[in-house]
């Protein structure tokens, strides 16, 4: 993909990527997704996938600090094998996650990075840690990318959770002006706020709107159509929240909205001009059918009553007139609907016939 800009990064970290809005559509590397549609998928990772990617953070952090770092500990080889694994092993587990997967993190090159500068950094350091401070400083800045990344997932899943249940589930209209409003009193309701920052990590920063990123306007070509250039906003994010706030906050903007299935309860991407309550997933239980066609279906049968229901309903409104018009007592009502109920359960059993029922229900 052509694309015209003055830097040149060739690798991304999750502390340091680039991306590239275009029209609707949001780009990592040569990946392109719906805007919006990246907020949605992280929205969609599961409690046990969060728990073990959490787990080997907390285990590569504890081992930079008791040991790589640790002026008491000697640096040898298989103490950095020994941090090098753990540290492969977030990796390996964070590349599974949304917005990671994609970005062009040179994997082979981060997998040798403690071993392959062993020797060097072993000489500098033997005697006099103080002597090494370069390398201490580079290693701690990149560590520290890799375990703000869990942290800065953690504060989004809060954030927008509670954003999108709390408030734009409850939207009878699915449109710009209406997320609009609804982001307005969700970022003014102090009450959510207060209870959101609880969940923050302590040592991080509290969420804020403003957010520090390199913008530049660039060039590009539009996905698949080689002679068809667009301008494109390409932004340097140095942290995966304001990311993942830019892209749910930039949908919005655009009638993109993340919305829950109604029958399997993930996220889904709502765009603008639609109403509808369920994903496109092959559902839960089905090997073929999407979450949207088993809805319909439910909706459809919903709607479908046997005749003996609707004989019934019929005969309920009729009695419930006459107990708001006071023609009949409370007692005469609740009489007459629960032999109803056992009149329509007799007809659908087959034990009466529909007419007979119709017949009976007329004469009350």
């Amino acid at each position: 993909m052509f694309e015209v800009k003055s830097l040149a990064e060739k690798y991304d970290f999750p502390d340091l990527f680039t991306v590239r809005f275009a029209k609707e559509k949001v780009y990592i590397g040569d990946t392109a997704y719906p805007i919006g549609q990246l907020s949605v998928d992280m929205l969609n990772i599961s409690k046990e996938s969060m728990h073990q990617l959490k787990n080997l953070s907390d285990t590569f952090a504890k081992a930079i600090d008791q040991k790589f770092f640790s002026p008491k500990e000697e640096k040898t080889k298989d103490m950095v094998i020994e941090v090098q694994d753990t540290w492969n092993e977030l990796i390996a587990v964070a590349q599974k996650f949304p917005v990671i997967k994609d970005l062009q993190i040179p994997q082979e090159r981060l997998q040798q990075i403690l071993v392959t500068t062993y020797d060097e950094f072993h000489e500098k350091c033997h005697d006099a840690v103080q002597e090494c401070g370069i390398y201490c400083d580079m290693f701690a800045e990149l560590a520290f990318g890799w375990i703000r990344m869990i942290n800065d997932i953690a504060t989004f899943l809060s954030y927008a959770s509670a954003f999108v249940n709390l408030f734009l589930e409850r939207l009878k209209y699915h449109n710009p002006e209406a997320y609009a409003s609804a982001y307005y009193d969700f970022m003014t309701n102090r009450q959510v706020q207060l209870e959101i920052e609880k969940t923050i990590p302590h040592g991080l920063p509290l969420i804020s709107q403003t957010h520090e990123v390199g913008l530049e306007f660039v060039t590009m070509t539009e996905q698949n159509e080689s002679h068809s250039f667009c301008i494109a906003e390409r932004f340097v994010f140095t942290n995966l929240f304001s990311f993942l706030q830019v892209d749910l906050s930039r949908g919005l903007m655009i009638g993109h909205a993340p919305k829950k299935c109604q029958n399997c309860g993930k996220y889904f991407l709502l765009e603008n001009g639609y109403h509808v309550s369920y994903c496109t997933n092959i559902a839960p239980g089905e090997t073929t059918r999407t979450c949207r066609q088993v809805g319909a279906h439910k909706k459809s049968a919903a709607q479908t009553k046997t005749p003996a229901q609707a004989e019934y309903q019929k005969l309920y409104n009729r009695l419930k007139t006459r107990k708001n018009r006071k023609k009949i007592s409370v007692e005469e009502w609740n009489q007459t609907v629960a032999w109803a109920q056992e009149m329509k359960d007799k007809a659908e059993r087959g034990e009466i016939s529909e007419w007979e029922l119709k017949e009976m229900f007329e004469r009350v």
